[in-house]
């Protein structure tokens, strides 16, 4: 169920972020560090919005990889203290 639910929130936004995007046809100037591009604000909108979608997953794979390693800890303690009784 809260995979179904997650699902439908990140299509909703997906979506959100198509329709915003097809209504900005307009090119823009992007200047960054080593260049500069005229880009579709379109395009800027999708690249800016994948950006933070991955360093979201990222941050929050991090932090269950964490909480995972603690789980496991904690059960091989819980074990072993087991095996003392």
């Amino acid at each position: 169920m809260k995979g179904i639910v997650s699902f439908l929130i990140i299509l909703a936004l997906l979506t959100v972020a198509f329709v915003i995007g097809s209504q900005n046809e307009g090119v823009v100037t992007v200047n960054y560090l080593i260049a500069q591009a005229n880009i579709r604000l379109s395009t800027l909108i999708a690249i800016s919005l994948s950006i933070g979608v991955i360093v979201g997953i990222l941050i929050m794979l991090a932090s269950w990889l964490r909480l995972k390693v603690q789980l496991m800890s904690a059960q091989s303690k819980m074990q072993h203290l087991e095996k003392d009784h």
